[in-house]
């Protein structure tokens, strides 16, 4: 008899306990069900930030009238420092978690991008010290892109404008070739692509790496001499945005 009453205590024990952790469980269910999504994040509205980064410039000299150096040279500068800011607007088209983003931006990156050094050699047919610096970026890009809830996967395509100083000139004294400049500020275009996360609501982080090209230019020495010039840029920077939505 007192088994029996064991047993049964014990049976009612465990039934009273499995019903109460069943409730339980039941109602934290119900309300993970019943509590609504969270919205997505929205990428629609103003923004401006900075940017700091690694910019690379090349620059193509080609002798077009073949009176000094017969060729093409190109002066290719390590990568150098480089930092701005951004500022532009985007809209969302729908408010889904997974959404299409376009809009425009304006970049503002400044360098003192420095390259420097000889060609030639005494007694050859030219010796020369050609220096350059790469030191002002505008950029004005349409960009549009994929919203994936905080991370945007974008691209950008528009206008460049550079500003560029330097020169080259004689070390041997050759009559045929004594000096040419090489300031100039040029327009081109640029693409680019990146992403960004917002990390609140006002804040995102964000990569992006441009192409520009320049419009190749002529520049001319003392004597008449005439060199054309193409300049390529690669920039990689990272930024932080505010987001005034």
């Amino acid at each position: 008899m007192k088994h029996f009453k064991l047993c049964t205590s014990l049976v009612l024990s465990t039934a009273f306990l499995s019903s109460t952790v069943f409730a339980v469980s039941f109602n934290e269910w119900k309300q993970e069900v019943m509590m609504p999504p969270a919205s997505p994040y929205v990428w629609t509205g103003y923004y401006a930030g900075l940017n700091l980064g690694l910019v690379q410039h090349t620059m193509d000299i080609t002798d077009v009238n073949a009176s000094t150096f017969y060729a093409t040279i190109q002066q290719n500068m390590n990568p150098k420092w480089i930092g701005g800011l951004q500022a532009g607007y985007r809209r969302q088209t729908d408010c889904l978690r997974v959404s299409t983003v376009y809009g425009i931006e304006f970049s503002a990156d400044f360098a003192n991008a420095k390259y420097s050094k000889e060609y030639g050699a005494p007694f050859a047919l030219y010796q020369f010290d050609a220096r350059n610096t790469l030191k002002d970026v505008l950029l004005l890009q349409l960009t549009g892109g994929i919203a994936v809830d905080r991370a945007l996967f974008f691209l950008a395509a528009g206008l460049s404008w550079i500003n560029i100083s330097g020169s080259a000139n004689n070390l041997d004294g050759a009559p045929f070739f004594n000096s040419y400049n090489l300031d100039k500020k040029q327009f081109g275009t640029a693409l680019g692509a990146g992403i960004e996360y917002a990390v609140t609501q006002k804040i995102s982080a964000r990569f992006k790496v441009d192409v520009i090209s320049a419009n190749n230019y002529t520049t001319h020495d003392e004597t008449g001499n005439a060199f054309e010039v193409s300049n390529r840029i690669v920039q990689a920077v990272l930024g932080v945005n505010y987001n005034f939505a």
